[in-house]
């Protein structure tokens, strides 16, 4: 596990915009130079690079620098004339070196090579790029999974086949045809020729399908964490114990902790409190409550919090994550 979490931490520096800008030359002393920065005992830099070796079990860094027209050679002239027009010198998207190389980096395992699956690359709007039908993945996109399935004595990576791990990736929601790629179609031009195995949440087949139909994935499931109930803590669980004093009659001195607590949980957007009852125009927001407020308007607004807490409280949420070939204990089942 820590050689995992070690691998983890360096994918992370090989995908900083700092680290790209210097190029694959120097991602290597890139990362050397943290681990040294680890061993130094750098609070700002994950711990476990600390372990001997930077704890990557002989891990090493492999990466790529690419011109454009690298990029050509390997597309053909046809499909990368497309990204020409859509992303030009002035803007070639994320993953690009200073010196205008895209950059492909990934660590080298044995005969394994992990790498991040690049951004979709239009800042502010993502979505633009999985609608937009004369748009395309970005030139370092697309140089990933070229150079990624490449020979290795052509100059690529030499992959021979592809996990994508968790759902979901991109590739598959990439402009094309959206029934039956065909060789214009972005999914089937990255993928269209490697085995393509794709360890997908079960919880999700109306997406996994679009990764079988347009990434050619063969599925293989992972279970989803257990569920378990969000309950109140902290400053709501306070809350509560105070709102059931109030309407056991104990003291009205609990109104104004009651409302001051509400306005540090945020409830009290969710839930407002009106001097006129649904006059949005007399609700209350200052931390003090007003002497005009009326007992049956407060005691009305009570009944309101006390429910939605109860929502909070009961409400199902994802409890913690599923680990592969990890069985769940007994709590997890009943749960």
């Amino acid at each position: 596990m820590n050689v995992h979490n070690s691998i983890i931490a360096a994918l992370g520096i090989l995908s900083e915009d700092s680290v790209i800008a210097t190029g694959a030359d120097k991602m290597k002393e890139a990362l050397v130079s943290r681990i040294d920065r680890a061993t130094k005992g750098d609070k700002t830099t994950a711990e476990t690079l600390a372990k001997p070796g930077g704890g990557l079990g002989g891990a090493t860094v492999r990466a790529l620098n690419l011109s454009f027209d690298d990029l050509e050679r390997v597309m053909g002239k046809y499909m990368a004339s497309k990204v020409r027009r859509a992303w030009t010198e002035k803007d070639r998207g994320p993953g690009t070196s200073s010196k205008g190389d895209l950059v492909v980096s990934g660590m080298q395992v044995g005969n394994v090579w992990i790498a991040v699956q690049p951004l979709l690359g239009v800042e502010g709007d993502p979505m633009r790029l999985l609608f937009q039908r004369d748009l395309t993945p970005h030139p370092q996109y697309c140089a990933c999974y070229e150079f990624m399935t490449l020979a290795e004595e052509d100059g690529g990576i030499g992959s021979q086949s592809v996990i994508h791990l968790g759902m979901h990736g991109t590739v598959e929601w990439l402009p094309g045809q959206p029934l039956g790629n065909d060789r214009q179609s972005w999914s089937d031009e990255l993928l269209g020729g490697i085995p393509n195995i794709y360890v997908y949440a079960a919880n999700n087949p109306s997406e996994s399908i679009l990764a079988k139909r347009r990434g050619y994935g063969t599925l293989v499931s992972y279970n989803v964490p257990p569920y378990g109930r969000a309950g109140l803590y902290l400053e709501l669980a306070n809350l509560k114990d105070l709102i059931g004093e109030y309407r056991t009659g104990a003291s009205d001195d609990l109104k104004q902790p009651i409302w001051s607590t509400c306005q540090r949980c945020g409830i009290d957007t969710e839930v407002p409190l009106f001097l006129i009852e649904e006059d949005d125009e007399s609700r209350v927001t200052d931390p003090e409550l007003p002497e005009s407020l009326s007992s049956d308007n407060f005691d009305r607004w009570i009944k309101d919090v006390s429910d939605y807490l109860e929502v909070l409280q009961q409400r199902l949420f994802s409890s913690g994550l599923h680990v592969l070939g990890s069985k769940p204990s007994a709590d997890d089942l009943k749960s």
